[in-house]
């Protein structure tokens, strides 16, 4: 009889194991592709709708949306969905939808289900905002609400040192975050119902209690001074009682750090300077000798300062005595020093690029010798990519060059640093000379006839920033060091480069020139701004045409570099100004 029973029940846990499982595919063919019970979007059930259904759904309740309403006391504002770019994804929402209870493993997924069938899930729409618009709905808003406060002052009145201190007035202001966020709850809610608008107090103003003491420690002050010193430059800053006085805080009785770590800023701006790396310059017949000293670079401590000028200051109220403190700084040090002149292996000339520039405009030789100066000891470590714009820096008025003409947007027009391009095109001839990898070159749009005096067409490369650029790599086992030597009586500029030979040997061939088109008729334009008879040449015609040169590097039986270099001129007219002015 046992063993019967106990069959018996097998089979009836056989038979409900059965059923549980039909029943679980039963649902799944049912829910496939579908949403599960209890899931809803927008505050509806979704149970049993599919993708299609779902987003339709969303698009409907959406468009029931006919804004975000946003009060304050009695005053209402209504921003609109195109007011602020809100926009629902509802592919994406639907997408979420029906991932609830499908995500996970098995196990995990009919957990979830069951949770859902009991608890329910809501699906916040996913909502897509303007954030640019929505800052200018909340700034338009806020400038109807906000009502700035003033803070308390206090100033010493020298007609009879007298202390004043005003108690400031409060404000408040509209916390832009938290409305956001409440923009964003109502938005996934679809949420019609009014937003309370979230209001920042603002409480500077002082107590009469406060004023009096605020007053009583601003008149022990009086006649009072800080004196901070800086050995390393021998100078010293005061900071008198007008200064002091506005770093009393009158709320806590305390000092304002802020105020404090402010003034230590401006400070730094005084005193801090950079580490400059030592420059040096080659003389032969194998020695680098000092061209520019590194120097080493001084900075503020400014946290520390700040921390010990409060100190002080605490000590100037309590002891009623002026007060001194050092400043705090730190040395910095460059990334190449002095000392270092004798380990970068520069032990001979590895290239050299030449250029002239006959009757340039006093402007145009100004910039290009400034330009090159930049450049002039500059040292390279193996292995980097030089760029020309990042070493030459800005290019414009603000650091010192002058106008002079450049080509930009196909024209010849006056700009600042004009003649630059004479800097990076003399450089690219001494890289190809010492068989350096040219990263990055791009040919001039016409011809000039600078770059063509003395030497073959085509050996040129514009720069202008950021971009253009001129770049090549040092893949030297040393580092390879910029001289270079400008003459302006003879109109010449030469870059040479110093560094370690490796054996490698450069070839470079004859400019091949083709298609060559003649340049445009002579262009003629009144200026009135010029007397009547005088005429002005602004730009030179030129001829257009393709050329190329090949550039082969080699190391005994090894090639380093083979390479062709395309340069595609167009062609250019003569532009003159005819003068029209009369008196």
């Amino acid at each position: 009889m046992l063993i019967r029973k106990s069959k018996s029940l097998v089979t009836l846990i056989g038979l409900a194991m059965a059923g549980v499982l039909i029943c679980a595919a039963l649902f799944e063919v049912k829910y496939q592709e579908k949403a599960f019970p209890g899931v809803k979007v927008a505050g509806k059930e979704v149970e049993g709708m599919n993708k299609a259904e779902i987003q339709i759904l969303l698009k409907t309740e959406s468009e029931k949306m006919s804004g975000l309403w946003l009060g304050w006391g009695i005053n209402k504002w209504v921003v609109s969905p195109d007011e602020i770019g809100l926009t629902y994804d509802v592919q994406q929402t639907a997408d979420i939808a029906l991932k609830v209870g499908r995500d996970g493993k098995p196990i995990q997924n009919w957990r979830m289900r069951l949770q859902i069938f009991r608890q329910g899930r809501e699906i916040g729409p996913v909502a897509v905002w303007d954030t640019k618009k929505t800052d200018i709905a909340i700034a338009e808003i806020a400038g109807q609400i906000d009502l700035p406060a003033r803070e308390p002052e206090i100033m010493i009145v020298r007609a009879n040192n007298v202390v004043v201190v005003t108690s400031g007035e409060n404000g408040y202001e509209v916390d832009r975050l938290a409305l956001i966020k409440d923009l964003e709850r109502a938005a996934e809610r679809l949420d019609n119902n009014r937003i309370d608008i979230p209001i920042v107090q603002l409480r500077p103003r002082l107590s009469d209690e406060q004023v009096a003491r605020l007053t009583g420690r601003g008149q022990k002050l009086i006649g009072k001074n800080l004196i901070l010193t800086l050995a390393e430059i021998d100078q010293k800053w005061e900071v008198g009682d007008e200064q002091l006085i506005t770093w009393l805080d009158g709320a806590s009785d305390g000092w304002k750090r802020y105020k404090v770590s402010e003034w230590v800023k401006q400070l730094a701006q005084a005193i801090d300077r950079p580490a400059e790396d030592a420059t040096f310059k080659f003389v032969e017949p194998g020695k680098v000798e000092e061209f520019k000293p590194a120097k080493e670079g001084l900075k503020v401590k400014q946290e520390e300062l700040t921390d010990e000028i409060v100190r002080a200051v605490e000590k100037v109220e309590l002891e009623g005595n002026n007060g001194q403190l050092a400043i705090l700084t730190e040395k910095t040090w460059p990334e190449i020093g002095t000392g270092e002149v004798n380990n970068f292996g520069i032990n001979e000339r590895i290239g050299m690029g030449e250029s002239w520039f006959s009757g340039s405009i006093t402007n145009r030789i100004f910039n290009l010798k400034k330009a090159a100066e930049k450049l002039n000891g500059t040292l390279i470590p193996p292995e980097e990519v030089f760029s020309f714009n990042e070493h030459v820096g800005e290019v414009s008025a603000d650091t010192g060059y002058k106008q002079a003409y450049i080509i930009k947007e196909g024209k010849t027009i006056l700009g600042d640093g004009g003649g630059v391009c004479q800097v990076s095109t003399t450089l690219f001839r001494a890289v190809l000379n010492a068989g350096l990898p040219v990263e990055e070159r791009t040919a001039h749009a016409y011809r000039v006839s600078y770059y063509e005096e003395k030497y073959q067409v085509g050996f040129d490369a514009t720069v202008f920033q950021p971009s253009p650029d001129f770049k090549f790599r040092n893949d030297t086992p040393a580092y390879v060091l910029i001289q270079t030597e400008f003459n302006e009586k003879e109109k010449h500029l030469v870059f040479r480069l110093y560094g370690t030979s490796d054996g490698r040997l450069v070839t470079l061939s004859k400019s091949r020139i083709w298609e060559v088109t003649a340049p445009p008729p002579d262009l003629y334009i009144d200026d009135p701004t010029l007397p009547a008879g005088t005429v002005k040449q602004t730009e030179h015609a030129a001829k257009g045409s393709k050329v190329a040169f090949d550039w082969k590097v080699t190391r005994g039986e090894e090639i380093l570099q083979e390479r062709t270099f395309y340069s595609n001129y167009r062609p250019w007219q003569a532009v003159y100004l005819r003068g029209t002015k009369t008196n």
